[in-house]
């Protein structure tokens, strides 16, 4: 992505001796036998009736916003690509491996779940998650992953014990894994245990994660994100019943692995999803 900076002044371009804004010292003048002397009314010379330039006009207002170009554009429906759904995600994943090596592993977008369409309505996909009452059709736990420097789909079959089929879930990033958690699928909320798909090995395989204690419960339509690099935050979506605006934190460094309700001072958001 190309970003366009804010205008800024160009270098000074080189300047005639003549036009630039420098005072030369004056130079006493020497009589000369013959010569007559300048008369007392006489005009100055160009070169001291010449007076210094005005400085530039300040800009006035807000610095102009930044401007994008699309550097790249795919818009061919590939074999290996997802498809059109909704209530899916996509995951940035960085690197793995020693770059120039065999296990080297460049940077992906995993894209995970997603529905196809409303229960009732399988020819168009719903534009959001609905209320509290929506049932997805079509609703999948498929993995396909999008290659950056390779400008490629691919379907990814990961061993191990994946997640239900799914929408409306939330998916992070620690480290070369993907955490999934929550979500709802054709039966209704999923369960609130957290998968992990682990990303660092050429072979990508599902870990279901135990937590211990009580949660976040099940829920869609909220947001997760790492904090620090370490803790993983949950806020809001929706139990099936009504929004929520509680927080929750998991420490990732720290086991076993337990969820702890966060009680923020402040004034915060109000529930939503």
């Amino acid at each position: 992505m190309d970003v366009d900076s804010p205008s800024m002044a160009a270098p000074d371009a080189e300047v005639p001796t003549s036009d630039r804004c420098e005072s030369t010292p004056e130079q006493p003048s020497t009589s000369t036998t013959g010569t007559p002397s300048s008369a007392p009314g006489a005009s100055a010379s160009p070169a001291h009736q010449q007076q210094p330039l005005p400085p530039p006009p300040a800009i006035a207002g807000p610095r102009p916003a930044p401007t994008y170009s699309v550097v790249n554009s795919i818009i061919e429906k590939k074999e290996d690509g997802a498809g059109s759904r909704c209530g899916h995600t996509l995951t940035a994943v960085a690197a793995a491996g020693e770059e120039g090596t065999s296990g080297y592993i460049g940077p992906r977008l995993i894209l995970f779940g997603g529905a196809t369409a409303l229960e009732g309505n399988s020819a168009t996909p719903p534009s959001s998650a609905g209320s509290a009452g929506i049932r997805l059709a079509g609703a999948t736990a498929d993995v396909h992953c999008y290659d950056v420097l390779a400008n490629k789909w691919s379907r990814l079959t990961p061993v191990g014990e994946p997640p239900s089929p799914r929408a409306a879930h939330v998916a992070t990033a620690v480290g070369t894994m993907v955490v999934i958690q929550g979500g709802i699928g054709p039966a209704g909320l999923s369960a609130e245990d957290l998968h992990v798909l682990d990303l660092t090995q050429q072979r990508p395989r599902w870990h279901r994660v135990v937590v211990q204690g009580p949660g976040p419960g099940p829920r869609y339509g909220h947001v997760m994100a790492l904090v620090g690099q370490r803790f993983l935050l949950v806020i809001g979506g929706n139990d099936g019943k009504r929004p929520l605006a509680d927080v929750w934190a998991l420490d990732t460094a720290a086991k076993p692995y337990e969820w702890r309700k966060l009680e923020p001072e402040g004034e915060g958001p109000p529930p939503c999803m």
